[in-house]
């Protein structure tokens, strides 16, 4: 269930005036919406949005005048500049019906090849996109990475979560452990010497 209450009002003005007014007032404008129904303008103060970014949590429990709606946050736009948010868009949702969400990627451990063999971890992605209902949505998934040895990996298809569809391609990588650029450069330092040595053996029995 809902555990983050955000609280909203109702935009009749949506002009480009208004939007900066608004975020000169510490308010980012807003949409909300629901299946079929018409999009509902709305703004929301950034504080409250950025605390709801980072709860953790993915439903959210939206105040509009004397109702409330479940939802989740369905897109952010930032500033390429400030990074500031400037705008954000809610789908309303309902408890029964399946509902996509990208899950974080948690890594734990330590590599043996990180460890032992002067390998470098590598992580390719950092979500998982899933489907599923509300109530099912995991918290993350948490990727042991401490067998990995250099040239090992981990991919999407070794993950598994009850009741829940993983739509990520299942042939994707999640992390490897692959060779520092410094020691991959003293192996073909060490394969051309060990080349050289051998042509010029071979050229010594022929003379």
């Amino acid at each position: 269930m809902a555990d983050y209450k955000l609280l909203s009002e109702l935009r009749t003005n949506i002009h480009k005036s208004e939007n900066k007014r608004l975020r000169n007032e510490g308010k980012i404008p807003a949409v909300f919406y629901f299946h079929q129904d018409k999009p509902v303008p709305l703004s929301v103060d950034v504080k409250e949005l950025k605390g709801a970014i980072h709860s953790g949590t993915y439903i959210y429990e939206l105040h509009m005048k004397k109702k409330k709606h479940l939802c989740i946050l369905r897109d952010v736009q930032y500033n390429p500049v400030t990074e500031e948010i400037t705008h954000a868009d809610f789908m309303g949702i309902t408890m029964k019906e399946d509902i996509t969400v990208n899950v974080p990627i948690h890594l734990e451990g330590t590599a043996i090849g990180v460890k032992d063999f002067d390998g470098v971890l590598a992580q390719q992605i950092w979500e998982i996109e899933v489907k599923c209902k509300a109530t099912d949505i995991p918290d993350a998934f948490t990727v042991d990475v401490s067998l990995l040895n250099v040239g090992d990996s981990i991919a999407v298809s070794d993950i598994s979560a009850e009741n829940v569809e993983i739509l990520t391609p299942q042939s994707s990588s999640i992390v490897s452990v692959v060779k520092a650029t410094g020691a991959k450069a003293e192996e073909e330092e060490e394969i051309e010497e060990e080349e050289e040595e051998i042509e010029e053996d071979e050229s010594a029995k022929t003379e």
